[in-house]
């Protein structure tokens, strides 16, 4: 692997990013049908929502591979390399195949004379790059809303809206009922939604697009139930129970009990996968909760004095995060070193 070959294509790739945030699929559908549409090809779970959407989409794929799946992953953003965000059984693609892929795409770009952002780029090596390795299914986790997103592109049968609340409002709107219109536009026809949305008048905007799109939609609290367990306040685990399916005594590595909300779509997701040829039993979804791991959430990374490292950055996951801190974190100071984009509430976040 020559690394300047490598650090070129990088470049290359970071060089679109001049071209900003440009919502709309039209650019990504003619990319994406001169390589021959290979996410039609894909069996895929779509992961939206506003903050959650990481988490719900590593513990999805943590589980699977647990049933021993080959397993594709596409999140963003990355934390320090870009390959963090195509991932094959939490194996990042190589440099060499990023490389290639690169070239190939953009030899397609410049050919077509198709403007083209950074997150559409990689969008389409992530298609191609789970199609051509021929993964069992890939989560595929939106970027920035749904409707108008580059990974709406995928047919996924199965759908997850993690929580939903303000974040990105000049481009998904300024209420959470336009803010769920944008993100539940990922729903398939006839497919199954699985969301935790708490708030009635919100949820039904997203039942709403389900009924019109003939899709099943199970809700987090209603249909399927996420409980701490009964017995001593200091045990972290917690159950689960979808209809007559009940597990117990589940434990999560993830920091912040609100990731269990994550998990049980999650559980929810792969089980469903059950009624489509997989075979996910108990003995792979205790597995997958344990063995997930997803950085820069609630993570440690020092104990003397303690370090904690979190990606939140809007006021819903910032409360979240401080909740968690109060309550599971002994500390006489604590010492916050945040760092927002200049579109976020900041006032309201430092609050």
């Amino acid at each position: 692997m020559n690394e300047s070959n490598y650090q070129d294509a990088i470049n290359y790739l970071y060089s679109l990013t001049q071209s900003g945030i440009k919502l709309g699929l039209k650019n990504t559908a003619r990319l994406l049908r001169h390589f021959g549409d290979p996410q039609l090809k894909l069996r895929t779970i779509h992961v939206a929502g506003t903050n959650g959407k990481g988490s719900t989409a590593a513990i999805t794929e943590s589980i699977l591979k647990a049933a021993g799946y080959k397993v594709g992953l596409y999140t963003s953003p990355h934390l320090l390399d870009f390959r963090e965000r195509i991932q094959i059984n939490r194996k990042m693609i190589k440099k060499q195949q990023t490389v290639d892929l690169i070239l190939r795409i953009r030899s397609a770009v410049e050919s077509l004379k198709i403007p083209i952002t950074f997150f559409e780029f990689g969008t389409v090596l992530a298609f191609l790059y789970f199609h051509e390795q021929d993964t069992d299914i890939s989560i595929i986790e939106v970027g920035l809303g749904g409707r108008l997103d580059a990974t709406n592109l995928c047919k996924a049968k199965i759908s997850i809206i993690t929580s939903i609340s303000l974040d990105h409002t000049q481009y998904l709107g300024d209420n959470l009922q336009q803010i769920a219109f944008e993100k539940a536009s990922i729903i398939k026809e006839c497919g199954t939604v699985f969301a935790h949305i708490p708030e009635e008048e919100v949820f039904q905007v997203v039942n709403r697009l389900a009924k019109k799109c003939f899709a099943d939609v199970y809700r987090l609290g209603l249909d399927f139930h996420v409980t701490p367990d009964a017995g001593n306040s200091e045990d972290n685990t917690f159950s689960y129970r979808w209809g007559s399916r009940s597990l117990k005594k589940l434990t999560l590595p993830l920091n912040g009990r609100f990731q269990w909300n994550n998990a049980g779509l999650a559980l929810s997701a792969c089980l469903a996968l059950n009624e489509d040829g997989f075979n996910i039993e108990e003995k792979h979804l205790r597995q997958g909760l344990e063995m997930v791991s997803w950085e820069g959430r609630l993570e440690t990374v020092f104990s003397h004095p303690t370090v904690i490292l979190d990606c939140a950055h809007n006021e819903a996951s910032v409360r979240k995060m401080t909740i968690e801190l109060r309550e599971n974190f002994k500390y006489s100071r604590c010492f916050i070193v945040l760092g927002l984009m200049q579109d976020k509430n900041i006032d309201e976040i430092i609050k």
